[in-house]
């Protein structure tokens, strides 16, 4: 059997994640040297745990400037992706996997920059996240390596191997997580920046020297050239408002049975998913640094990489063996109940015992993502999948934005009466969730 059927785009998803989670830790530190050294002189940056009000401005101006760092990426990566999406369903998918690592690697050369010419503004980020999403960011690599799996798969198989791609996310984020806190500690900024630009590379060359193109990806091509080639030309001089026209017309589609019913079902509930991830990531490190939990910055880190290992781990050992005993819906409905009640038991735990089991229960709610991502591409037609799953990826990118603002602002009115409460807002989310998966 060819490897190159067994291994395909799980390296690439791999390896955009933990450079992406490597990446975000960095960046912080890094804005928050270089607003230092904007505002004021070295002696004071080197002692900012003794000038709190000098803190306080620091952290204030970081904050907006890697908000509106995540704004510009985030609003900036949804246009080439519509345009991406739709046009791999014509032209292949490995395009839409190279572009964005070339992006990531033009940023973090902007990064190394920012770490060697001292007096370089803070702002300099804020460009750099501009052309990392005109190529694409994650949203183009999600919707390309869906696809790529939805072509490659069949139903047989389509939702075991969605699960191990899915994976990757997890385990991607425990190595950005471990990797980032030892090369700070250990090295320098431009060592940190150099390996994101490293994995940015070596995904590249993956993509061109390893990866095939996807078969039915070739046969459209094939069969378009074969039947109707000016209708071929026509099609890859479309301008990007057709393309997006193009994935709209996929999502409103008129289908047989209750298949368009159910595919804005399952748009329902990634809205739902996402806003409580984009949520709970916001104010985590807030609500554990918060008594009576008080977790230190190292412990925080420890529980991130463990609830991410976990995840992970029972997407490739767990799912793919209960696949073959339990119906995937079931299993999507078990998922949304462990996430459920991880929500709740971080809502009201006391002790630092209480959080990592919401960690523990929590690694098996990556179920319901996959199956649902395998149901939607069993839905579409085969030269939809692009146009789906970029609508998919889209629509996270946005929940992200949602659930950051939803969340942001609800956990500070609660704070005093219940710490909690947003949780349990997103464990509420997930009854709507099984509901709606019934």
């Amino acid at each position: 059997m060819d490897p190159r059927t067994i291994v395909t785009v799980e390296p690439v998803i791999f390896l955009y994640l933990a450079s992406t989670f490597l990446n975000t830790f960095a960046l912080q530190r890094l804005v928050l040297v270089k607003v230092c050294e904007d505002q004021y002189n070295e002696d004071i940056c080197n002692n900012l745990l003794l000038q709190p009000e000098e803190s306080l401005v620091i952290q204030t101006k970081a904050s907006y400037v890697l908000l509106l760092y995540t704004a510009v990426l985030t609003i900036l990566s949804i246009p080439p992706s519509v345009l991406l999406g739709a046009w791999s369903d014509q032209a292949g998918r490995k395009l839409g996997m190279i572009l964005p690592s070339i992006g990531a690697s033009i940023g973090g050369a902007i990064f190394i920059v920012m770490v060697q010419v001292k007096g370089m503004s803070v702002y300099w980020c804020i460009f750099a996240s501009a052309l990392i999403g005109i190529f694409g960011n994650y949203v183009a690599v999600f919707l390309s390596v869906s696809s790529y799996m939805a072509d490659i798969t069949h139903d047989g198989n389509r939702t075991k191997r969605i699960g191990i791609v899915q994976s990757m996310i997890y385990i991607g984020g425990t190595v950005g997580y471990l990797l980032s806190g030892w090369l700070l500690q250990n090295y320098t900024f431009t060592h940190v920046f150099g390996v994101y630009c490293g994995c940015q590379v070596v995904s590249i060359f993956y993509v061109v020297l390893w990866l095939q193109e996807s078969k039915r990806g070739t046969e459209r091509m094939h069969i378009t050239d074969e039947i109707a080639p000016a209708a071929c030309d026509r099609i890859l001089k479309k301008n990007i408002f057709l393309y997006a026209s193009r994935t709209w017309e996929t999502l409103s589609k008129v289908r047989g049975g209750q298949d368009q019913l159910k595919l804005y079902l399952i748009f329902l509930c990634v809205v739902l998913i996402y806003i409580c991830a984009a949520g709970e990531q916001s104010i985590l490190i807030l609500f554990l640094t918060y008594p009576p939990q008080s977790f230190s910055v190292e412990l925080f880190g420890i529980y991130n990489a463990i609830k991410m290992f976990l995840g992970g781990a029972t997407l490739i050992g767990v799912f793919p063996f209960m696949l073959c005993y339990v119906k995937e819906m079931t299993l999507a409905k078990v998922g949304v109940l462990m996430r459920l009640m991880s929500l709740l038991l971080l809502a009201f735990s006391t002790h630092t015992w209480m959080v990592f089991l919401s960690a523990v229960v929590n690694s098996l709610s990556g179920f319901t993502g996959a199956v649902l991502q395998s149901v939607a591409s069993r839905i579409v037609e085969r030269n939809e999948q692009g146009a789906m799953f970029s609508c998919m990826a889209s629509t996270e990118t946005i929940c992200v934005i949602i659930g950051t603002t939803i969340f942001g602002a609800l956990y500070p009115q609660t704070l005093t009466s219940l710490p909690g409460f947003s949780f349990i807002v997103m464990a509420s989310f997930q009854v709507i969730l099984l509901i709606l998966i019934q």
